[in-house]
C-alpha cells in the first residue's frame, strides 16, 4: 500500500509564508474533507483560496492550495501544496492535523525520491535537486541547473548506447558461432572502445572541477610578516574580519572566511606570516600556516613593495606556479614603493595598496581569470561528475580496459561480454537503471525533510 505523506517545504520559524507539501493517493479526498472541495470539481495546478478545516471542523487559517495530478505532480503522485501564513503554531496545528488523517511524516528527501522511482526523473536529476539548494555561486548554481535539465544522463546515455553496440557486436561471436562473420579479433570493436575510454577520461576530468564549483575555490593568502595580508582580507571581504596593526607577527592563527568572486564561491585563509622565531605560539601559527598551503587550490603571496624583497620558504616556493598563484606587490600608496622586477618572474603579479584600497578591483579581476582559464577552463558548458559518479566512471572504464586487453590478446569472446556488462552497469548505476536500495537511502538521507 502507497502511504500518503507530509512535510513542511519552507525552513521553519516565523515568516510571511509557509509551505506544507503532502503527495499520496489520499490526496484527492483529504481535498474534499479539509477544503469540502469535490474531486470533480478540482481545478487543477491553479491557487485556490479557502479555509483549513481540522477534523473537528475549525479553521485553522485561512491558505492557498494547488493540487497537481499524478500525471504532472513533482512526485508523479498526487501533490497538494498548502500556502499558509508563516506562523509556525498554525504550520504545527496543521502538521498534526494531516497526521491525525492518516498521513504520516516525509522522510527526508522522500518527495524527491519518490519522484525517481516514479520515473519523473533519474538518478543524477535527484542528486541535481539537492545541489540546486546548496549551490554557494551563480557558477555552481549554472552547473546544477544543466544537471537537472538532464544533460548528465544524456551523455551518460551516449556512453550506454556505445557499449550496447560494442557489445551486441562483441556476443553475436558466442550467439551464433556457425555464421559467416568476421574475425573476432578484428579491429573494431577495439576501435569503439578506444573512442569511449577516451570519452569517459574526459568526464572523469570533470570531477575536479565540480569539487571547486560546490565547495569553493580554497585560496590562501600567504608572505611575510607585516605584508598587509590581513588588512587585504579585510578589503576583499569588506569588513574588519582580521585584527591589523604595525606590530609585526598580529596574525598567529590563520582567519577563514567565504567571499564571492565573479561566477565563483571562494574559501580565503589568512594565515600568519613568515619570519624566523623561536616563540612556541608563533611556530605553531607557522606550522598551520604550511598545513593550510598545502591543501589549497589558488595562493595570493603579498609582500611588501616598499621592503626589500624577502627571502621564501623552499617549500612554499615549490609549490608555487604560474598556474596557481598570483604575486600581489602591496603598499603601492608608499613613498618608497619600488618592487623587484626580478622577484619570481614566472608569477603574474598585481599592485595593490590594502590599506587605501587602489587596485583591489584589478586584483580581483586577474585573480578571477587565473582561476576560469587555470582551475575551471571549460567548467560553464560541461557536465560535471560529483564523487559518486567519478567511482562509477571509474569502474566502468577498468572494465572496459581489461574487455580491451582481451581482446587484443585474442582470448575467446566469452571472457570479453562479462567485462562489458560490468561496464554498462557502472553507467546504469549513475542514472538509477540498477536497483541499489541501501545507495538510495545514504543518497536521500542527506536531503532536507521536505524536498
Amino acid at each position: 500500500m502507497i502511504d500518503t505523506f507530509y512535510a513542511l517545504a519552507t525552513p521553519p520559524g516565523s515568516s510571511a509564508l509557509a509551505v506544507v507539501r503532502v503527495s499520496g493517493p489520499a490526496v484527492p479526498s483529504l481535498i474534499q474533507d479539509v477544503f469540502g472541495r469535490k474531486p470533480e470539481e478540482a481545478d487543477f495546478r491553479k491557487a485556490v483560496l479557502g479555509y483549513y478545516r481540522s477534523m473537528g471542523g475549525e479553521k485553522v487559517d485561512q491558505v492557498l492550495y494547488a493540487h497537481f495530478p499524478a500525471a504532472t505532480s513533482y512526485t508523479g503522485r498526487e501533490l497538494l501544496e498548502i500556502s499558509l501564513h508563516g506562523n509556525m503554531f498554525l504550520v504545527e496545528q496543521i502538521l498534526e492535523d494531516l497526521g491525525c488523517r492518516g498521513c504520516r511524516m516525509a522522510d527526508p528527501g522522500e518527495f524527491t525520491r519518490t519522484a525517481f522511482l516514479e520515473g519523473r526523473m533519474d538518478l543524477s536529476q535527484a542528486e541535481a535537486v539537492a545541489d540546486l539548494i546548496e549551490a554557494r555561486s551563480a557558477a555552481a548554481l549554472e552547473a546544477a541547473h544543466r544537471q537537472l535539465a538532464g544533460g548528465l544522463g544524456k551523455e551518460i546515455q551516449s556512453r550506454v548506447d556505445e557499449l550496447l553496440a560494442i557489445r551486441a557486436h562483441v556476443e553475436a561471436f558466442i550467439d551464433f558461432p556457425e555464421e559467416d562473420l568476421p574475425d573476432e579479433n578484428q579491429e573494431g570493436p577495439i576501435a569503439e572502445i578506444d573512442h569511449t575510454l577516451r570519452q569517459l577520461d574526459s568526464m572523469l576530468s570533470t570531477g575536479r572541477q565540480r569539487e571547486l564549483l560546490h565547495r569553493g575555490v580554497r585560496t590562501v593568502l600567504l608572505g611575510v610578516v607585516n605584508a598587509g595580508k590581513s588588512s587585504l582580507l579585510n578589503q576583499l571581504l569588506g569588513e574588519d574580519r582580521a585584527i591589523v596593526s604595525e606590530t609585526e607577527g598580529t596574525t598567529r592563527d590563520y582567519l577563514q572566511d567565504v567571499l564571492q568572486l565573479g561566477p565563483y564561491c571562494i574559501q580565503i585563509f589568512d594565515t600568519a606570516g613568515f619570519r624566523k622565531s623561536t616563540d612556541v605560539i608563533e611556530l605553531e601559527g607557522l606550522r598551520r600556516t604550511e598545513k593550510v598551503a598545502g591543501g589549497a587550490d589558488f595562493l595570493l603571496l603579498v609582500l611588501d613593495g616598499s621592503a626589500p624583497s624577502p627571502t621564501l620558504p623552499d617549500e612554499l616556493l615549490e609549490r608555487m606556479t604560474p598556474e596557481n598563484s598570483l604575486l600581489v606587490w602591496n603598499k603601492s600608496d608608499q613613498a618608497d614603493f619600488a618592487p623587484d622586477p626580478e622577484f619570481l618572474p614566472n608569477l603574474p603579479r598585481v599592485t595593490i595598496s590594502a590599506k587605501a584600497g587602489t587596485g583591489i578591483h584589478e586584483l580581483r579581476e586577474i585573480w578571477e581569470s587565473r582561476i576560469r582559464s587555470e582551475l575551471l577552463e571549460g567548467a560553464e558548458n560541461r557536465v560535471l561528475y560529483n564523487r559518486r559518479h567519478i567511482g562509477h566512471l571509474q569502474s566502468c572504464r577498468d572494465s572496459l580496459v581489461r574487455a580491451r586487453e582481451a581482446l587484443v590478446s585474442g582470448i575467446s569472446t566469452e571472457c570479453v561480454a562479462p567485462d562489458l556488462r560490468d561496464a554498462l552497469d557502472e553507467l546504469g548505476a549513475i542514472v538509477g537503471t540498477i536497483d541499489n536500495e541501501d545507495m538510495l537511502d545514504v543518497l536521500f538521507g542527506d536531503f532536507c525533510i521536505g524536498k
